[in-house]
């Protein structure tokens, strides 16, 4: 593990692991767009009440919300089935130990979205502010539940057999680390910046083809973006040292150096590009492009650091060689075609469906 990702690893991991990542960073950035998106909504019921119900960011995350979620339902299939690959055993067991906890994330979901269908119709004539407020925060609480389970799985997973076993006969149906908190916070911050680029690309679009003004939202999102990037970046340099040993000096050794730099540049693109956008007042496709790019550099060098802390971690505790081995016997029974095949097929028809969306009237 001293070389550079994915370089030093065995050809059947490595590619899973390009996989993995690959599709787990299209899911983010609609999971990104969901949890982020729906805590604004939720501030801006809570703080704006009208005058955030008509902001155009407000609108248009209410408009887009059921099929976001919809959206990052239907891209995180692929990264689940090769992370069930990649550590069934780690994967499964969490899955059992945590038992109800780890059901309940379906019918959040569900709840979750029916509830963004709600948030979305016009209120009735003379209905109270208040059941809009309960409304956007339970919209976000069903989400941010959704996102603390997968956190609290992914910390379980990781843990030696003794662990599972003390779990196990406590009969607790929640896991509790003091890395759980400062984990999911790192990742709920983080995902403001990309709501803000997405929601920024949706209205640049929309003035574009004259349904709008390029300035409307502007300030406000590159406002939210930039105070993202920075909020998050000072929190992962706090979360850094709240890391094992091993895996400080892994992200910061030869395996990781290079992708925690990456990362640092892509956050600071990120940073240039939203000061931009917020000292001209009017989104910009150039500013904007420049933006996603830092995104991007982002992902993949913070994706990159948590796979390879997950493996350094397993290394203790299932030891690496028997993780290999099971790769090089899934990639032996030869499905990655069919994979290929269907996801180019899907893929196709999600785009030719959006397609003709955008060119129906409004």
């Amino acid at each position: 593990m001293d070389a550079p990702f994915p370089s030093g690893l065995p050809f059947p991991t490595a590619a899973y692991l390009v996989l993995y990542l690959v599709t787990l960073w299209v899911h983010i950035a609609f999971m990104n767009y969901v949890l982020a998106g729906s805590a604004t909504l939720a501030a801006g019921l809570v703080v704006g009440g009208r005058a955030a119900k008509e902001h155009p960011i407000c609108a248009l995350l209410r408009d887009w919300m059921p099929f976001m979620l919809s959206a990052a339902i239907t891209a995180g299939i692929a990264p689940l089935l090769f992370l069930q690959v990649l550590y069934k055993e780690q994967f499964y067991t969490a899955n059992l130990l945590l038992f109800f906890r780890w059901m309940a994330i379906l019918p959040a979901l569900i709840l979750g979205f029916y509830l963004g269908y709600l948030l979305k119709k016009e209120p009735a004539p003379g209905r109270g502010r208040g059941g809009r407020i309960a409304l956007g925060i339970a919209v976000f609480a069903c989400f941010a539940f959704v996102g603390w389970s997968w956190v609290e799985n992914h910390l379980l997973s990781v843990q030696p057999e003794e662990c599972w076993k003390e779990h196990y006969v406590s009969g607790a149906h929640l896991y509790a680390s003091p890395e759980l908190l400062p984990r999911l916070l790192l990742w709920f911050v983080a995902g403001f910046p990309t709501m803000a680029l997405m929601v920024g690309w949706q209205l640049w679009d929309r003035g574009r083809r004259g349904k709008g003004d390029p300035a409307d939202g502007a300030r406000a999102g590159s406002a939210i973006g930039l105070a993202g990037v920075v909020v998050s970046a000072l929190w992962a340099w706090r979360y850094f040292y709240l890391l094992s040993d091993a895996a400080q000096k892994i992200v910061s050794g030869p395996a990781g150096r290079l992708y925690l730099l990456l990362s640092i540049a892509g956050g600071a693109i990120e940073l240039v590009a939203f000061a931009a956008l917020l000292r001209r007042g009017r989104w910009s496709p150039g500013w904007l492009a420049l933006g996603s790019a830092g995104l991007v550099a982002n992902f993949v060098g913070t994706g990159v650091m948590n796979e390879t802390i997950r493996l350094v971690t397993l290394d203790g505790t299932v030891g690496l060689p028997l993780l290999f081995a099971r790769h090089a016997a899934s990639w032996k029974v030869a499905g990655f075609p069919v994979f290929l095949f269907f996801l180019a097929l899907n893929v196709g028809l999600m785009a030719f469906c959006v397609r003709r969306v955008r060119r129906l009237p409004n």
